[in-house]
């Protein structure tokens, strides 16, 4: 019998930070990493910022209408603050993603149920801030990084999906919070050590990918836990409209050969929003106050 992997595609949408500021690839990036990423079968999350969902609405709305989930996204620098998330107090994180979840709901329609900080960046209060806002699910955590200029440390950090912890972000259970971590390969380090592999597009051409993804699935097809799953990611600041693009080409042949690895492993890759995988994950292993 195959084993089950949930699969989440990500996105963070970031159109309108200031290095970029270009709408108009932002919206053709964000439609054709949809459209990719549907075709495979799959339904993607995008992670906004509260600019880009300011920017351009009803591609997001018709997004959403599609079933894409639309999650919430936050650079400080890009709402006038000097540094990343990680760098401030819980009273700080409060008001800082009070006010993006508002702007966000005013942009949109609607509030957003998920979300991922800029750089993956926290400290231990991020958490127990981000379920006081209401949010049942996020993906701040990338286990393995280490960059203390991004204030982004995951040394140790659970590698799999939980609820997260409300005073440790290292630390497991306590919150009725589902923390999805982004894939990783730790046994990889790049950045003189301090970021791991992650399941980025960008990063790697498809050759190198390959051996990502072969390893990715091995992981978790011996994993024991409630759930099994591989979150990805990718920005919208990359020409995946443009059909020579190296992460367009790069991305599909990833999921060409997540389907054909799958088969080699035996394993039923199932598709999953964040959301979505985080229902599964409290329908496998039910919250206890």
């Amino acid at each position: 019998m195959s084993t089950e992997i949930y699969v989440s595609w990500t996105l963070d949408c970031e159109a309108t930070q200031r290095a970029v500021n270009d709408i108009e690839l932002g919206c053709r990036s964000a439609r054709a990493f949809v459209d990719l990423t549907m075709a495979a079968g799959m339904m993607p999350t995008l992670f906004v910022l509260p600019g880009d969902a300011q920017a351009y609405p009803k591609l997001l709305n018709t997004f959403a209408e599609e079933g894409v989930e639309i999650g919430l996204h936050y650079h400080p620098q890009e709402e006038g603050y000097d540094d990343f998330c990680g760098a401030y107090t819980a009273d700080e994180q409060h008001e800082m993603y009070r006010t993006a979840v508002l702007q966000f709901a005013n942009a949109l329609g609607f509030e957003p149920r998920t979300f991922r900080t800029g750089s993956c960046s926290a400290n231990d209060a991020t958490f127990a801030v981000t379920a006081e806002l209401g949010f049942t699910s996020c993906s701040h955590s990338m286990p393995g990084r280490k960059i203390m200029k991004l204030r982004s440390n995951w040394t140790g950090a659970p590698d799999h999906v939980h609820y997260a912890h409300p005073a440790n972000r290292l630390l497991e259970s306590g919150l009725d919070l589902v923390e999805v971590p982004v894939s990783t390969d730790p046994d990889s380090m790049l950045w003189s050590g301090g970021h791991p592999q992650d399941l980025r597009v960008e990063l790697f051409d498809a050759k190198n990918q390959k051996f990502l993804i072969d390893k990715i699935l091995q992981r978790e097809k011996l994993r024991l836990g409630p759930i099994k799953s591989i979150v990805g990611l990718s920005h919208n600041i990359f020409r995946y409209d443009e059909p020579n693009d190296f992460r367009r080409q790069t991305f599909k042949q990833m999921l060409s050969d997540f389907s054909m690895l799958a088969d080699r492993y035996e394993v039923r890759l199932k598709s999953a929003t964040v959301s979505e995988l985080a229902t599964a994950y409290r329908a496998a292993a039910p919250h206890r106050q």
